[in-house]
Order: structure tokens, then sequence, then C-alpha cells
């Protein structure tokens, strides 16, 4: 009854049939709706496109085709929303999508259409396309193989960049000084470059870190910690001889022996570095205040520091153990 009154001239009967068919909630009833799509009314408009909303999903993508192919862009846009809700099968209705001149369209189209199999044509088509986003979605699909990411390090949008560095992370792609210099200058996150730079020369690691915020700062001393092991290595005596205390005091956190234990003390007795810092460096020892050595090195700092509050801290490490 309720599918009849759909059809009703009758107001009333007819919101009311809707309102019924929406409780049923049976996607089987989604044809009925369609006529609602040119209807006069703006409401009934809606009440058909929360009828694709609600029970498209729960059917064969070809349900969509009278979305896509409507007039009205506003349709086709929750056609392309709906896309990556079905199974990468058939690309047939995506590509009619990709060619409207709606950026929307274009983007969910292209990220399903990715997906699918066989579609390499598709993507030499579209990984120099104008639009950054959709080459960004070319470099992260299936089809973009190593070299054509690496290549992509050279676009001209920084949001394309970033993408193809993160894509490149795990990878044994070495970039040059000069490629991550222009990277830096151009605004690309510093943070994506990280693991490129610690594998390059001492100029640009030290460039890299000066562009670091706080959250940078932390993400290095993690790639830091997981590459590096011991004092001498290579980029450890780069930073402590460029004086970056503050991220040597983060690699040292949970580290021991003589020479890690040595650096620790030498970095805590510089004024020149953040008394925070050093404070930070001593509270990390207080499980270790039942050690002779850390007791006796604690002393000397509470006697000879020039800031109080690293007095106090050192002092209050010398005694936590008694």
């Amino acid at each position: 009854m309720a599918l009849q009154h759909l059809k009703s001239r009758d107001d009333r009967k007819k919101r009311r049939a809707i309102r019924e068919l929406f409780e049923i909630d049976n996607e089987g009833n989604l044809e009925s709706f369609i006529p609602l799509l040119n209807d006069k009314d703006n409401w009934y408009q809606t009440k058909a496109l929360d009828a694709f909303k609600t029970w498209a999903k729960r059917r064969d993508i070809s349900i969509l085709e009278v979305l896509i192919n409507h007039k009205k862009i506003a349709y086709n846009r929750v056609a392309a929303n709906m896309l990556l809700s079905f199974k990468p099968e058939d690309s047939k209705l995506a590509k009619i999508l990709f060619e409207k001149d709606d950026l929307l369209c274009k983007i969910k189209s292209c990220e399903y259409i990715l997906k699918c199999e066989n579609q390499s044509e598709f993507f030499t088509l579209v990984q120099n396309h104008e639009s950054p986003k959709i080459r960004v979605i070319a470099l992260n699909s299936q089809y973009a193989d190593s070299k054509i990411v690496e290549n992509m390090l050279e676009d001209e949008s920084t949001n394309v960049v970033q993408a193809a560095l993160k894509k490149l992370q795990d990878g044994n792609i070495k970039l040059s000084s000069k490629s991550i210099k222009s990277m830096l200058e151009n605004g690309v996150d510093p943070k994506l470059i990280i693991p490129h730079a610690l594998a390059n020369e001492q100029n640009i690691v030290m460039t890299l870190v000066k562009s670091l915020d706080s959250n940078g700062t932390k993400d290095f001393v993690k790639y830091l910690r997981k590459r590096f092991t011991e004092v001498e290595d290579d980029i450890i005596q780069i930073l402590i001889n460029k004086h970056e205390y503050e991220i040597i005091g983060r690699w040292l956190q949970g580290k021991r022996g003589e020479k890690v234990d040595s650096l620790r003390w030498k970095i805590i007795a510089r004024d020149e570095v953040n008394e925070i810092e050093r404070c930070r460096l001593i509270e990390r020892l207080f499980s270790r205040a039942d050690e002779p050595e850390i007791i006796e090195q604690a002393e000397k700092i509470a006697n000879n520091s020039t800031s109080e509050l690293i007095r106090i801290t050192a002092q209050n490490l010398s005694t936590a153990g008694s």
C-alpha cells in the first residue's frame, strides 16, 4: 500500500508512504524512489537521495547509474561519495563520473577506478593530471612503482611531494642533499624528510634539525633511537659536536653504560643547555639512585651547578637511594 501511495497526488498520503517505507527498511524498494529525484518539491528530492544513501550500498553498483547519468551535479556527487562502498570490480560507471566537470566526482571516481584491476591505461592518464589531488591518488595506487613515485618528488605541488615521501619512507631510495634542501625550502613537512636526511650528509642533517618544531623533534629522536645505538655512531657525534644537546639528551633516555653515562653528565653540567631538559636527564636517573656512581656524580652537580633548579634536583637524586 505504501508503494502505491508513493505515487499519490495526495501530499499527506505520499509523505506517510515515505515514512513507512523507511521504517520497513527494504532495499528492494529503492527503485520506487527514483521518480522522486525529479519531483518539483525539494523535500521529495531529498528523500529520494536519502533512500540511495540508506539502501544503495546493499545493492549492486549498477543502482548508482541513475544518479551518475543525471544532469544534476549534486546527484552525481552523491553517487561519487558512495562509490567506495562497493567492491572495486566494475569501473565503467566510475569512468563516466570521472568525465564530469567536477573535481569531487573526479577524485572519488579516480580512487575507485585505481582500486580495480587492469587499470594501467587509466593510471597513465591520471598520473600527470592537472589536479594535484588526482596525482596524489595516482601515486598512492597499486599502479605506481618506486620509479614513478621517485619521479614525483620533483612535482611542483608540495602535497604530491609529501605523499611521495610517505610512500618512500620504507624504501631504500637515497635522496641527494640538493633535493632535500629544495624540499625544505619549498615548505615540505620536515618530519617526512627525517629518514632520508639521516641517510645523508652532515650538513643536510643539521639543516633539517634547525627546521623542526617540537613535534618534529620528537619524530627525529624516534628515528635516531631506532637507527643509532652507540655514542660513536657518526650521526650522534655530529649532533654532539654541533651542540644539539636537547636531542642527544632525549636519545640517551633509558640507555646505560660508561660512555652514555659520561655523556649524560657532561650535558647536565653545561649551563648553556636548557635547564628543564637537564632536569629531565637527572630525573630519569632516579631509578638508579642506589648506584654509587650516580650518587657521586649527582653530588658533584649539586655542589657546582650555577642553576638552583639543577642543584635541587641533583641533591634530591643524591639522597633518593638513602
